[in-house]
């Protein structure tokens, strides 16, 4: 019996290292790594007395992207662990063939994730797991946060770019500028000069990138509605219970905290299988009706 417990413990924590978690994330914490390393370099070039408070600022933002990265990936808003009670069933139930259950509404199959995940909302590849239901919170303030620290890291990388332009906008600042990697490969370039180059790209790229995706996600929130529910042209009044109550519905009762520390606690109402409709909708999450 022991070494039948030891051996489902081992399984166990050799499922939660999955490969396909693991790399996007090794890949998007080396990009962080790399951002916040090159960031602290040029604070400390920084004359006067401004890097205190460059430092608190960017220390601040610093804990919150990687805290709610954590949050993000810890978290399971898979169906795994839920009990779906079948006698519950009712309108906007479905059956997922590959999980072999009925599922409730707003409740998608991931083939990346190969299970059901409660209100998905997309796939997140650069952390390899689904946006749903219980760490939606965690992706909007990973969100949030990081598209600030790339807005100051484009900042303080504006010098960078305005060296390169004053030396004449050819060739040259051209590939550095847009490839980095090729100048280098050709020697036309030092390593510390494609360093700076890559890491001032990365974050002009992941400052647009966090820019588009916040205004999309900010709107859907307001909306109360999730990405799949967008593309696949739901009407907005489904599941629109107003702002204030979708900024509950999605980042907990606490919403006006989340942005503060990953870790305030903020309890999502529901739970993630019956949802409240406006009293206008066409659907009905729940009935009584088979």
């Amino acid at each position: 019996m022991q070494r039948e417990g030891d051996l489902n413990k081992r399984t166990m924590e050799k499922k939660s290292w999955d490969p396909a978690v693991v790399l996007p994330v090794c890949i998007t914490s080396i990009l962080v790594s790399s951002v916040a390393l090159e960031v602290v370099y040029l604070i400390l070039t920084i004359p006067g007395n401004g890097q205190v408070m460059l430092f608190v600022l960017t220390s601040y933002l610093l804990f919150n992207v990687i805290g709610n990265m954590l949050r993000f990936i810890q978290s399971n808003p898979t169906i795994k662990g839920v009990f779906l009670e079948h006698g519950s069933m009712g309108q906007g139930w479905e059956y997922c063939y590959s999980c072999q259950t009925h599922v409730p509404p707003r409740c998608h199959h991931c083939f990346d994730c190969n299970v059901c995940v409660l209100r998905r909302d997309h796939h997140c590849t650069l952390l390899g797991k689904c946006v749903g239901h219980s760490n939606y919170r965690y992706f909007f303030c990973t969100l949030v946060h990081g598209w600030l620290a790339l807005l100051l890291a484009t900042f303080l990388n504006a010098e960078i770019f305005m060296e390169v332009l004053h030396e004449g906008f050819g060739f040259h600042s051209f590939f550095l500028l847009l490839m980095p990697w090729m100048m280098l490969v050709t020697g036309q370039v030092t390593l510390s000069a494609f360093v700076f180059a890559f890491v001032a790209d990365t974050c002009v790229i992941g400052f647009l990138f966090c820019f588009a995706f916040f205004t999309l996600h900010s709107i859907l929130l307001c909306r109360g509605s999730t990405t799949k529910e967008w593309f696949r042209g739901s009407p907005k009044e489904d599941y629109d219970l107003g702002w204030k109550r979708n900024f509950m519905e999605y980042l907990g009762e606490r919403w006006y905290l989340v942005l503060l520390s990953p870790w305030v606690e903020s309890r999502i109402p529901g739970n993630g299988i019956n949802f409240q409709t406006a009293p206008n909708s066409r659907k009905f999450s729940k009935s009584t009706d088979l």
